[in-house]
């Protein structure tokens, strides 16, 4: 119940007793019960206790006294007084004052306390009492007695019927002021627990008269103050004990009757808080002194059992007046000091068994193995700034958070320093550190992951979600990785690569967060002796790189130089006086010509010396001099623009053993230079500017607007900088920047620039270029994105980039999916935003290939393709008339002017179409100048409108001549030779627009014919020669020659280079077609054009090499046309990547180019497969307890180094041995995703079908473990025991059997798997299970039609399970089976016991985990196929497959709902009204799923972790109690708490406002 709730309520009830305190009855039933009570109205109650009395006292009064009525006789009194008051209702709430206080006055008073019990069931017994609004009364009364008991060394004063009358309800228990215990469980549903005083050693027997009166200070005479302490603390504990017996047993009694839900929630609450706070002690005592002395005295330990007799009461299933899962998450089983008590120990034992079964549905199965592999994107949930916290650290899910039981974070960066060094937690942690060395993920995800870390912040910047790890980790992750690599080193293994990737990491957490015990143990390895040749080149560059690391080092920190060695020393010396010599005097260092020696002794001077080899390296680059540029034809020579001659770049193979200090420094001085210089700067600088922050991605990205801005404000101010920046984005670093996850930021950057300069008049390069990086980064995309950074108002993109988004958009909805189904709720709006903008409508033939999400959003789409049709015949007549006048070849120059100032918007639109018209295929028709001048002077979106509705005309003209009868060829001609005027004979319009505009209107027959005709024309041809000749090879890092400066126009035509006269670097209108060719691609398949398409390949091949992501490109166009493409054009579309540098299997080949397509490759191609993925994307198990030594781990990479012989090779073939760099692997960008990617490139590139595919997979999967240890040397696991049993009891029975009776063997034919463990380094257990979760992850990147096969897969295997359709089967023996089979893979792997289901479910899991949202509503599939499910067994398997898929859709409501209504029908198909009966199950048989829907509609109403606050949304109850109707009422009832009903549904009556809502 929700804190505010109940202080509401207990203030109702206070105002309302304060209304009947004067009333008249209230003296006479005080008086009444006082005479039952043996007490008389004269007598004041604190008399009795203000002084001990002695036993004569006690014998005199007793004497004295009347004595009382019979019991008996109580009822008719009360009637008869009953009668002489009139209200009824009044008198009954008087009378439940009356009695509250009498509780709490006599509750230590044995046999007043009877009567009382005996006054309360009379009353019952006349209906009198009202429990639900009497017994939320006691308890805020007994709450508050509790609490002024606590007060310090204070104890409560008396509460007589007078001081009880003056001051009417006593104050409710939310008003209890908090303690500072709190549950150890962060999900506690628990608010904040009261402090009521902790039972301290007694040595007073608890007296039958002892009550809650106070006792004076003055009246104890004791010897000291710890006497008085104790005796205090005794008196008040023996107090709260009987008052809480008492209180127990009435609420026993109450609980006979039908309460209200609130009112179970009430007492449930006060119970729990009783037990959590059982041994809270009175502040200020000696607690050491009672830890020693004290013990649970007899009143304590009764009323424990007589709170845990009203729990369990509350919990039963009979009446589930409470869900039992209130006590899962309240925290209870968690409190540090369990009294020794059975009772209570039998409660929390329970809490835990239901508590870990409950569990097993919130999690995966194999879940300590999904750890990130960098291969996928991963969403973060984002938290509001302006939340608690408290609430941060519980919200807190970032990658690299483990979740806990319940789908709480494991570990948070306040509990990552309780880890103990050496658990299993600790490993996992490392796990991830460790594969983030070696996979070198953006430093986007180290900066979200890493750096937030305690020891990495400012304590000023406060909590910060997703941090795990501590610094100690980090440190031991990092030392474990350099004696790997130095292993490896020693070892004679290449890993040059893996040395420089770890360097930029390295000196990126160094410069975040140094750390001196870090270097220290650094310092401290040693290299082995190698047998090799010293004076081998690679043993002379290791040994300098060697002295690099040590001085690095050694200067970072001075006093560590007593850890460097005499021989490290010598070499120092020995490179001080080579530096000496080579820098002497004015002799230029030629860097292009250093022999290894050399290389090595100038890296060391970039350690020791950077400032000197810093300025030695930009006086090379700029000592060739300056020239001067001319100006262009139509640029008057105002002033004179100098620049720098060429020279030679310096070579990738020099800059890689550069320091990271001497990198920074270059870049540093290259900006000023390259863009603040009073000379344009050489290509050579820019160029090594750019391999620069390609080398080091991690320690020197700079997002270039941001940056340049911050060093100089009015940089971009100048045209030729921010052209220049324009150049370097596009052609240089585009991949860069999605691999920082800043392509969405860059895309916003630059769309202001276009917005400013769309309408600008004359500025069309700037535009052109800005144009064309916006499309290549909208395409470069591999998640969802807005089209605007705010997200409102309308596009501020061009026609041209509305129409590449929805392109993209289709692209990757159907290949990637949408990671975070919320972001389904933005994709209308957006689309509605470009629709508002744009004139476009997609055909029937693009949207058929479109995913159903976009292609429904877009059919409603109006088609205003006839309007402008309609548009243009209006105008026409007087843009003919205009276009005459000023493209005459006769015409008045002076025209030209009148026309751009007078001529409509409207019709300056029409001007190409018209010019195109009069033109009737014959360029000397019109005047070409004053054409020029006029589209020159128009700004670039005028341009854009141009192109469009000349196309449109254009196409239309061609239908309406054909129509005429002349020739299709003709028209054809004629239409081409025109376009060639515009775009190539006087360069006026851009080609990559203009093949854009054509392709959009493939609705058009004639569409298409033309693009593939311009592509064909030998002008463009020469071009595309031209450019791939000057620009020099694709990978522009590794050209050593000198770059060759274009001239302005020659490189972007007369339109775009016209009055300007900044120079280009790497712009080339050829250049531009680099995103149109693939767009081009696409549309031809689209349209059925599969030989054109092929043809165009197989002509710009050569070209699309320069594609910066060419492999991503092709990796989607399998994915988007899966099932539609014949195999020349997959072979022709492979052929686009560069083959020897991708790491292919060695069958691939074959396998794309069998003659005979129905065979599916052999399993032996799909093991390896995925133990490629084992090796090179799944994070390594090594360093665990369970899988070696630091060796062993050497040794895996060294068998992932070593190139084995042909006949036994399973991993790459074609790439270069180990690691790769970031700028050698630009697209995808990490190795990771390289080696995952070229695996989902060759199972979409085979030529069978998804069906077969998945077979093969399943069945190695199904399989593995028995196949792997039969072929193993040390272990053979074909049949342990339990073969006689009917049960799955072993790999036979489980694992083949259940796949079908015919099969004798269990392992899998077509396997060569001897030496599959050996190449692995994991043992077969191990292997078996890495090997389920490559195969998953590898599922998840594959299109949705894999995933229908491999659900239908899954349920056939599980359906054909011999033991589930046995009708043999017993019940418990059926449950174990299931609890058996479901055994996580990684556990039944330890006895070789894993099973057929337990391996395909463990399947299902590994590919949900990679799954996007968007995807996972396909899984349904698997519970449609299941059906009829009619027995328990079935039940428990679905719910653990599909159960913990709701957790993961806490964020997505309507895949949550449907998931979550797909579950709850199903248990209608056991437990229905209308099912058959399932053999003797009743509902206690799923008090697990029971359990775990509590928990995850609480979850999913949370967003997340379970709070002390959370509660269901009333949608989810609304769908709850519909699917309630349809059950049996002994299940209805377990699940009647999570119906809208006031009356049935704690939750519901908790929360009046959501039943409001629901109904």
């Amino acid at each position: 119940m929700d804190q505010t709730q109940r202080s509401s309520s207990s203030s109702a009830v206070t105002a309302n007793s304060r209304a009947y305190q004067f009333h008249p009855a209230r003296a006479a039933i005080l008086d009444l019960f006082n005479l039952y009570l043996g007490r008389t109205s004269r007598q004041k109650p604190e008399d009795s206790i203000r002084d001990p009395p002695n036993k004569t006292q006690k014998r005199v009064l007793a004497l004295n006294r009347e004595l009382p009525p019979r019991n008996e006789q109580f009822l008719l009194d009360f009637e008869q007084l009953q009668s002489q008051f009139g209200d009824p209702e009044q008198l009954r709430s008087v009378t439940e004052a009356v009695l509250i206080s009498l509780v709490v006055q006599c509750s230590g008073h044995a046999p007043r306390a009877e009567f009382l019990l005996f006054a309360l069931r009379s009353l019952c017994s006349i209906a009198y009492i009202n429990w639900d609004t009497f017994l939320p009364s006691l308890l805020s009364s007994v709450s508050s007695a509790e609490m002024s008991v606590s007060q310090g060394s204070q104890v409560l004063p008396a509460v007589s019927s007078t001081s009880l009358s003056q001051s009417g309800m006593l104050p409710p228990s939310s008003t209890i002021t908090t303690s500072n215990f709190q549950s150890s469980n962060p999900a506690s549903p628990l608010p904040s627990v009261h402090c009521i005083g902790s039972p301290a050693q007694t040595a007073i027997e608890s007296s039958s008269c002892s009550t809650l009166s106070p006792v004076k200070a003055s009246d104890i005479t004791c010897s000291g103050q710890q006497s008085k302490t104790k005796v205090n603390s005794s008196i008040r504990d023996n107090a709260i004990s009987s008052l809480r017996q008492l209180c127990c047993k009435i609420i026993l009694t109450g609980l006979e009757f039908n309460l209200k839900p609130v009112t179970h929630a009430e007492i449930f609450y006060h119970m729990l808080n009783w037990l959590v706070n059982w041994d809270q002690r009175q502040q200020g005592l000696d607690e050491s002194d009672t830890v020693k002395s004290w013990r649970p005295d007899k009143a304590l330990i009764e009323w424990l059992h007589s709170c845990l007799d009203v729990i369990w009461l509350l919990v039963e299933e009979d009446k589930c007046r409470v869900p039992f899962y209130e006590l899962l998450r309240s925290g209870l089983q968690f409190i540090e000091n369990i009294p020794d008590d059975e009772a209570l120990f039998t409660l929390i034992f329970e809490i835990h068994r239901r508590r870990d079964m409950m569990a097993m549905h919130m999690q995966m199965l194999d879940q300590h193995l999904h750890c990130p592999t960098f291969g996928t994107h991963r969403i973060l949930t984002q938290t509001t700034p302006s939340i608690s916290s408290e609430a941060v650290a519980n919200m807190r899910y970032s990658p690299i958070t483990y979740l806990s039981v319940l789908g709480e974070p494991l570990h948070g960066e306040d509990l990552a320093t309780s880890i103990q060094k050496g658990s299993l937690d600790w490993e996992r942690a490392l796990r991830c550190i460790r594969h983030a060395l070696r996979s070198t993920p953006s430093p986007d995800w180290w900066k979200r992951v890493l750096l937030v870390a305690p020891c990495y912040r400012p304590p000023s910047q406060g909590h910060n979600p997703g941090a795990v790890f501590t610094s100690e980790m980090i440190c031991e992750a990092t030392v474990d990785r350099i004696v790997e690599l130095v292993k490896l080193t020693n070892s004679e293994i290449n890993c040059w690569q893996e040395w420089l990737a770890f360097s930029d990491i390295f000196f990126f957490l160094m410069k975040n967060a140094r750390k001196v015990e870090t270097t220290r143990k650094i310092l401290s390895f040693h290299r082995e002796e190698r047998n090799s040749d010293p004076n081998n080149p690679q043993s002379i560059l290791l040994d300098f790189i060697s002295s690099c690391q040590n001085l690095r080092i050694w200067s970072l920190n001075t006093s560590t130089r007593e850890y460097l060695n005499n021989e490290q020393l010598q070499k120092g010396k020995q490179i001080d006086e080579w530096w000496r010599q080579a820098s002497k005097g004015d002799r230029m260092m030629d860097y292009i010509n250093m022999d290894d020696r050399s290389i090595g002794m100038f890296w060391v001077v970039s350690y020791t010396m950077a400032q000197p080899a810093c300025e030695t390296v930009m006086n090379w680059l700029s000592s060739a001099g300056v020239t001067e540029l001319l100006p262009g034809p139509n640029v008057q020579p105002t002033e004179r623009l100098m620049a720098m001659r060429e020279v030679n770049p310096l070579p990738m193979s020099l800059l890689s053993g550069f320091s990271m200090n001497l990198c920074l420094k270059l870049t540093y001085q290259m900006e000023e230079s390259i863009f603040s210089g009073q000379v344009v700067p050489s290509i050579a600088m820019v160029e090594t500017y750019t391999r620069l922050l390609l080398l080091a991605p991690h320690s020197l990205f700079r997002s270039h607007f941001n940056h340049l801005v911050q060093r100089n404000p009015s940089l971009l101010s100048k045209p030729g900088v921010t052209l220049l920046v324009l150049e370097i984005l596009n052609y240089r670093l585009l991949p860069l920047y999605r691999y920082q996850g800043k392509s969405k930021a860059l895309m916003y950057d630059v769309t202001k620039i276009i917005s400013a300069l769309k309408g600008k008049r004359g500025d069309h390069r700037a535009f052109r270029l800005s144009e064309n990086l916006c499309m290549n980064l909208i395409l470069s995309l591999r998640d969802f994105f807005l089209v605007k950074r705010e997200g409102k108002g309308p596009t501020e993109f061009t026609e041209t980039l509305n129409r590449i988004t929805v392109i993209t958009l289709a692209i990757l909805i159907k290949t990637r999916g949408i990671a975070d189904a919320d972001h389904m709720l933005y994709l209308q709006p957006m689309l509605e935003q470009i629709v508002g903008t744009s004139q476009h409508t997609w055909s029937e033939k693009t949207l058929r290939y479109f995913p159903s999400v976009l292609r429904e959003a877009l059919g409603g789409h109006i088609d205003k393709r006839s309007l402008a049709i309609q548009t243009w015949q209006q105008a026409e007549t007087t843009v003919i008339n205009q276009c005459t006048q000023l493209l005459s070849p006769t015409a008045d120059p002076t025209y030209v002017t009148t026309y751009i100032s007078h001529s409509f918007p409207q019709h300056r639109q029409y001007l190409c179409a018209g010019a195109w018209i009069l033109m009737h295929g014959h360029a000397e028709n019109i005047n070409s100048i004053n054409l020029a001048r006029v589209l020159r002077e128009f700004s670039p979106e005028e341009v854009t409108a141009n192109i469009y509705t000349m196309v449109d005309v254009m196409l239309h003209r061609i239908q309406m001549e054909l129509q005429q009868g002349h020739s299709l060829q003709d028209l054809l001609l004629k239409a081409c030779a025109s376009l060639v005027y515009f775009v190539w004979t006087n360069e006026l319009l851009p080609l990559d627009i203009l093949l854009l505009a054509l392709i959009d209107r493939d609705d058009d027959p004639h569409a298409l014919r033309i693009v593939i005709s311009l592509l064909d024309r030998p002008e463009l041809q020469q071009r595309i020669k031209l450019f791939c000749m000057n620009r020099g090879p694709p990978e522009h890092w590794f050209y050593a020659g000198m770059f060759k400066r274009v001239e302005l126009q020659k490189a972007l035509g007369n339109h775009l280079s016209w009055k300007d006269r900044n120079p280009v670097f790497f712009d080339e209108i050829a250049a531009r077609l680099l995103p149109v060719i693939p767009l081009i691609i696409y549309r031809l398949i689209e349209n059925d054009a599969m030989d054109p398409a092929e043809g165009l390949l197989l002509m710009y091949s050569p070209f699309l090499a320069y594609h910066p992501l060419r492999f991503t490109f092709v990796r989607d166009i399998l994915a988007y046309f899966y099932g539609h493409l014949p195999g020349k054009l997959i072979v022709r579309i492979l052929n686009v990547l560069d083959i020897s540098k991708i790491p292919f299997s060695e069958s691939f080949p074959q396998q794309i180019s069998s003659s005979n397509p129905v065979m599916c490759p052999p399993l032996d191609y799909f093991a390896t497969l995925l133990l490629g993925i084992v090796n090179n994307v799944i994070p390594p198990l090594h360093n665990n307890s369970k899988s070696g030594s630091v060796g062993d781990a050497s040794n895996s990479l060294r068998a992932m180094h070593n190139k084995p012989p042909a006949a036994t090779q399973s991993g790459p073939t074609n790439a270069a041995e180990g690691q790769k760099a970031f700028y050698q692997i630009q697209d995808p960008g990490t190795y990771t995703q390289l080696v995952l990617e070229t695996a989902v490139i060759e199972i979409l590139s085979l030529p069978v079908s998804a069906s077969q595919i998945i077979s093969s997979l399943v069945q190695i999967v199904v399989n593995i473990q028995p196949t792997l240890i039969q072929s193993s040397n040390g272990l053979h696991g074909g049949s342990n025991g339990g073969q006689g049993s009917v049960l799955p009891t072993s790999p036979s029975a489980g694992s083949t059997d259940s796949l079908g009776a015919s099969r004798s063997s269990p392992s899998v034919p077509g396997i060569n798997a001897s030496n599959f463990v050996s190449r692995s380094g994991y043992t077969c257990q191990q292997l078996s299970c890495l090997l389920i979760q490559a195969c998953g992850l590898l599922l998840a990147q594959l299109p949705p039609d894999f995933h229908l096969q491999l659900y239908m897969e899954a349920t056939r295997i599980i359906k054909e399970s011999w033991w589930l359709t046995d009708g043999k089967c017993s019940l418990s023996e059926l449950d174990s089976a299931v609890g058996y089979t479901l055994l996580d893979p990684t556990w039944a792997a330890q006895d070789n016991t894993s099973t057929a289901i337990g391996n395909i479910v463990a399947l299902l899991h590994s590919t949900f985990s990679n799954l996007p949202q968007e995807w996972l509503e396909g899984t349904h599939v698997i519970i449609k196929h299941l059906r009829p499910i009619t027995s328990v067994a079935m039940l428990r398997i679905a719910f653990r497959i599909m159960g913990p898929l709701l957790p993961k859709l806490a964020n997505a409501h309507t895949l949550f709902n449907k998931t979550l209504s797909l579950l709850l029908s199903i248990l209608v198909d056991v437990f229905g009204r209308n099912s058959q009966p399932s053999a003797a199950a009743e509902g206690s048989d799923v008090a697990d799923i029971v359990d775990f829907l509590h928990h995850v509609v609480h979850y999913e109403g949370q967003g997340g972790p379970v709070q002390a606050n959370s509660k269901p949304r009333a949608e989810v109850l609304t769908l709850i109690g519909r699917a309630l109707e349809s059950l049996r009422p002994d299940v209805q009832h377990l699940l009647s708490h999570l119906k809208p009903d006031l009356n049935s549904s704690i939750y519901a009556a908790s929360h009046p406002k959501l039943v409001q809502t629901s109904s």
